[in-house]
């Protein structure tokens, strides 16, 4: 039978198949057997969510529609209840499961969440000593090392004091060759770790810690953009004439306290501090000489404190709760450009021959909510009634110009659904939910060079929902099926404004937009280690109320300004469908030696890359193989993602979007093979 899934989507302890919303829950296993070692992988496992890492090394997300690559992120990152603002890795051999949350999370979760939220459980430290090692090895130069080790830290009372660390190191050569440079410019180093503290004084306390730090360094570019012939045009060639730098380096800790009261009542308190810094060199104009180019420091600090008490038994359960964070990012950003004779090559390094542009633009980001939600059992109904009264101030300050500006707002997020259990396994439910995403500032250059601050509105989405959860078969075949609607208002995009004559680039609210689809997923238990499952989902993304927009192709095309109305468009970056098929196979041999192979293909329709459909990217299907031998103590696999090399872009910016003279892409990975070794203990 398929096992029971528990998961916190409404933080609590409950089944999946009872919360009256649409959540995915990938666990441990299936993050290995898969190989998910990237974000970029994750939607190849879930309905209606494109991902992809960026240019920087940070996610574009659009989940059913909602937000955008490259603007502001629309659907939150998350580890153990606690938000994750850079480095959303995914190592999963540190992690219990992945839980993606479909629709706006506000109510619970706060600003930034009007898409879903996606959160990683970590492994919590084990009642025995028990570790592993495992060296992986892989296509383009790839080479992994990571080790665990868990257990009880006091011999006289084993669950006391307890914990858990794991570590990583993994490094590649990169597949994006640069004849200029002639070597490849994407690899670099990664290493990183967790470590997890739990003391349990009494039965009724139990205090948590986590650790956490995440290094990239030495690294070339990260993920390094292409000079884009077209659309469908894919390459795994650049030519900087600049070499590319990326390096970050983060570390968080976060303390938990939970208090169990013998009235039923639980207490739980969440402090966190969250550090991140990084360096970069981007080859601004993408050529052999380097005419631009762009170095960026950043650093990241935010404190968040949480508070909330809750009754999670009986038939009236209940939480609230209150939240503050403050936020602070700095970046300090000089563009260089080249001034001398570009047919005389010695003058590439005289600095006399350049002349730079800095500008340090500082945000501060914070946020006080007062959060609740209940649910009432009344026979075979359930009813949930949140509310969340969030207010938030972000402003942005560039003192080497004297600029500032601020806003602030508040807003209420409510939250209603109502289930039935039409029997023991088959729940319907229908629920809606609100989103909001703050506004904020941005730092660009007007017409004539100089910096300034504008700023924009927030976000809002209000979603429905309505589905069925079903466990069929004595449980050999779980069923889940929903439909959706959102109203997603004054959505932002990276557009072009008209500034004394020339196209400006910045990030605006351009309009609203009407998004409404249908998924479902299913995994079946055909027989003792034969699973089947998969995933479906259909989603489109319509502009309905939105003033006419600046053309910028047409405009760059006609050297005069075209507005277009935008309404019956699709949306960017919302593919039109996408469908997964997995099968996993597991077969005892001899004693407790087990084989086990996985075949799994995901099907992409096709989306526009820019909001007037000028541009598209064409379906694609990525089919990835793994097999497994293990026994009790050891693991060998082997895995090969891609299997078709399949080419295709996970971004893509025409010239006239960028106020440029040539396009610009983001290659997805081709095909890539691995083999690891794992010894437990």
């Amino acid at each position: 039978m398929l096992e029971e899934i528990i998961i916190t989507a409404r933080k609590r302890e409950e089944s999946l198949q009872n919360i009256p919303e649409t959540v995915v829950a990938i666990g441990s296993e299936v993050l290995e057997n898969a190989h998910i070692t990237a974000m970029d992988d994750l939607a190849g496992l879930v309905s209606n969510l494109n991902i992809a890492t960026q240019s920087d090394n940070t996610p574009g997300v659009v989940l059913r529609g909602i937000g955008s690559f490259g603007v502001v992120q629309g659907v939150g990152f998350y580890a153990n209840d606690v938000q994750l603002f850079d480095g959303q890795t995914v190592r999963p051999e540190d992690l219990e499961r992945i839980e993606v949350l479909k629709g706006p999370q506000g109510t619970l979760y706060g600003g930034n969440n009007i898409g879903g939220a996606i959160k990683y459980i970590t492994k919590l430290p084990t009642d025995t000593y028990e570790g592993s090692a495992t060296v992986e090895v892989g296509g383009y130069g790839t080479q992994t090392y990571s080790a665990v080790a868990s257990g009880p830290l006091t011999a006289n009372s084993p669950s006391l004091l307890q914990g858990r660390i794991s570590l990583f190191d993994t490094r590649t050569d990169g597949y994006i060759y640069d004849p200029v440079l002639n070597r490849t410019v994407d690899g670099g180093r990664q290493s990183g770790g967790r470590a997890t503290l739990v003391y349990r004084p009494s039965d009724s306390t139990t205090v948590t810690l986590y650790l956490n730090g995440d290094w990239n360094y030495s690294a070339d570019g990260g993920n390094v953009l292409y000079k884009a012939v077209a659309d469908n045009v894919y390459s795994l060639q650049v030519t900087d004439g600049t070499e590319p730098k990326y390096k970050r380096g983060l570390y968080s800790t976060t303390l938990k306290i939970e208090q169990a009261f013998a009235s039923g009542l639980e207490l739980t308190s969440l402090s966190t501090y969250f550090n991140s810094y990084g360096d970069s060199t981007t080859d601004t104009d993408k050529g052999p000489i380097p005419f631009l180019t762009g170095y960026d420091h950043f650093a990241t600090n935010v404190y968040t404190q949480e508070l909330r008490l809750a009754n999670t038994t009986g038939p009236f359960k209940w939480l609230v709760g209150l939240f503050g964070q403050v936020n602070n990012d700095e970046v300090f950003v000089t563009s260089r450009q080249f001034n001398g004779d570009p047919g005389n090559p010695s003058t590439f390094t005289d600095p006399t021959q350049f002349t730079y542009q800095p500008t340090q633009p500082v945000q501060r980001h914070n946020e006080y909510a007062l959060f609740g939600n209940t649910t009432y059992d009344v026979d075979k109904w359930t009813f949930e009634a949140g509310l969340r009264g969030d207010y938030y101030n972000n402003s942005m300050t560039d003192a080497l110009y004297g600029l500032f500006n601020e806003q602030h707002g508040n807003k209420l997020l409510p939250k209603f659904s109502a289930s039935y259990h039409i029997a023991q396994d088959v729940m319907a439910y229908a629920s809606i939910a609100r989103g909001f995403e703050g506004g904020d500032e941005l730092e660009i250059f007007d017409a004539s060079g100089n910096p300034e601050i504008t700023k924009f509105n927030p976000e809002t989405t209000l979603s429905s929902e309505a589905g069925v959860k079903s466990m069929l078969f004595d449980h050999r075949l779980r069923l889940n099926a929903a439909i959706f609607y959102t109203q997603y208002k004054a959505r932002l995009f990276q557009t072009n404004t008209i500034q004394s004559g020339q196209l400006v680039g910045t990030i605006k609210n351009i309009g609203d937009s009407h998004n409404y689809g249908a998924e479902f997923d299913f995994a079946a238990q055909l027989s003792e280690g034969l699973l089947l499952s998969g995933t479906y989902g259909l989603t489109k993304a319509v502009w309905g109320n939105a003033p006419p927009y600046l053309d910028s192709d047409l405009t760059a095309a006609t050297g005069s300004n075209v507005f277009v109305n935008l309404r019956g468009g699709t949306a960017p970056d919302v593919p039109s469908y996408t469908a997964s098929l997995a099968l996993d196979w597991s077969r005892h041999l001899v004693g407790d030696l087990v084989f086990g192979f996985r075949v799994d293909a995901s099907f992409t329709g096709y989306s526009f890359w820019d909001v007037t459909d000028h541009y598209r990217q064409e379906p694609y299907q990525l089919l990835n193989l793994g097999a497994r031998l293990e026994k009790k103590h050891w693991l060998l696999s082997g895995h090969v993602s891609n299997v078709t090399n399949t080419l295709y872009n996970a971004g893509f910016s025409s010239a006239a979007e960028l106020g440029a003279p040539f396009n610009v892409g983001d290659a997805a990975r081709p095909r890539l093979w691995s083999l690891s070794g794992t010894y437990r203990w």
